[in-house]
């Protein structure tokens, strides 16, 4: 017999016995699909918290850094004691402008710049509209970008430039994101000590991606120096620093940055940081889920062994007749191996093929329900290569679990096969 026989009659033996092998398929169909759903879950999450932290303030090009307050701990849990130090509200040594041009002569560091960390903003208002509430501003960098629903970042010939959250789209009454860029609002800060506020005239370069939360504003960074040093902060002394890299930079120039800035006694911060803090509980989900889906998936393919058992006890006449009209050992064993490897085959393309079925259907829903606000549309995510992955780890599995039957049926001696019929 040639291959293309063999694998038809492997399909024409499994309808023999409809029920028992629909059932079979069945139950390995819930470990297919639920492997497929858990990896499409997390696929799709992980894409949306790339696009959330690229979206809100965090770039694979930037590095925060600051200088830790060096305290120590006693054994007991009590701190030493050390002199006083010029050091922020969370109690970090200030940086200042030697340590500006140090981090600036880091290889692979392109620029640096000050932080002033989170800009308290008492209002924005956009024409007639009432004033609104918006609370905290951050400062634009020059060569650090990242998704926005329209418009640009402020350039250097726009000194008073404003980046507004989403939201402010629909409060400001306007029919898009576009229709805002170009526009002229203006803003309030305040000086806690003194009380003073003073009001600024800003242009409206962009608008921010949509997201599960309401964003702080960017601002340019001449605006933001100015509002800080309103606010009482120092032109020559800020919390942080903010790194710029090169946009394609590899890994090891990012680490080879935070050596050095680590042998110079500094802390800093990367895109990678704060992904693998998100990811996390990511992951814990997905290892659960793809736990208990092997874990289907094993319970099945001990049906696929009792399906196939029950087949050669059922054709012990019928492999007797063959093995006497001539066919060998092996191809006997081929053809219940290849009836176990159509199992988890149909298994597999079955749960994917409805997995993505579920996803078309449930994505639209679960984007305007469940997960409103994350800015996408596909939730569930499925990778082609993981899907093939899926399709072809059940058929492996369908084989080894169809091995021992198989080698059984090999094994039937012809005389004894047929004289048991």
């Amino acid at each position: 017999m040639r291959v293309p026989d063999y694998i038809l009659t492997a399909q024409t033996n499994l309808l023999r016995t409809k029920a028992r092998t629909i059932l079979t398929i069945l139950a390995f169909v819930v470990g297919t699909s639920t492997l497929a759903m858990t990896v499409a879950l997390s696929e799709g999450l992980h894409a949306e918290i790339n696009s959330q932290l690229s979206s809100n303030e965090v770039t694979p090009n930037e590095i925060s850094v600051s200088k830790p307050s060096g305290t120590q701990e006693t054994s007991s849990g009590v701190l030493y004691y050390t002199s006083p130090t010029n050091t922020d509200s969370s109690g970090n040594p200030m940086l200042g402008t030697k340590d500006l041009e140090k981090i600036k002569g880091i290889p692979g560091v392109q620029n640096a710049y000050p932080s002033y960390g989170e800009l308290p903003i008492d209002y924005i208002q956009y024409g007639t509209q009432p004033k609104y509430q918006l609370g905290n501003a951050l400062s634009a960098y020059p060569g650090i970008t990242w998704q926005l629903s329209a418009g640009g970042f402020p350039t250097t010939q726009q000194q008073n430039g404003i980046i507004v959250p989403y939201p402010f789209v629909e409060a400001f009454g306007v029919q898009s994101a576009s229709d805002l860029i170009g526009k002229t609002a203006t803003i309030q800060a305040t000086n806690k000590l003194t009380k003073q506020s003073k009001t600024y005239s800003v242009t409206i370069t962009g608008v921010l991606t949509d997201s599960v939360h309401v964003p702080d504003a960017i601002i340019s960074q001449s605006l933001a120096t100015s509002i800080a040093q309103f606010q009482g902060q120092s032109s020559s002394q800020y919390g942080g620093i903010v790194v710029v890299t090169a946009a394609n930079k590899s890994s090891d120039t990012t680490g080879g940055i935070k050596r050095e800035l680590l042998n110079d006694g500094y802390a800093g911060i990367t895109y990678d940081n704060v992904l693998v803090r998100f990811s996390r509980t990511l992951r814990i989900v997905k290892y659960g889920l793809g736990g208990f889906s092997c874990i289907v998936i094993l319970t099945a393919s001990i049906g696929i062994i009792n399906t196939l058992l029950m087949s050669v006890f059922e054709r012990t006449a019928e492999i007797g007749l063959l093995k006497a009209l001539g066919m060998r050992r092996r191809g006997i064993t081929a053809l219940f191996l290849l009836e176990a490897a159509s199992i988890g085959f149909w298994s597999g393309l079955i749960g994917v093929a409805g997995s993505e079925l579920f996803g078309t259907i449930a994505n639209p829903v679960l984007s305007r329900t469940i997960f409103k606000g994350f800015g996408g549309s596909a939730v569930l995510s499925f990778p082609v290569s993981y899907m093939v992955a899926i399709v072809g780890g059940a058929l492996l599995i369908g084989l080894l679990a169809g091995a021992i039957p198989a080698i059984r049926a090999g094994r039937l001696d012809p005389i004894e096969a047929l004289r048991r019929e």
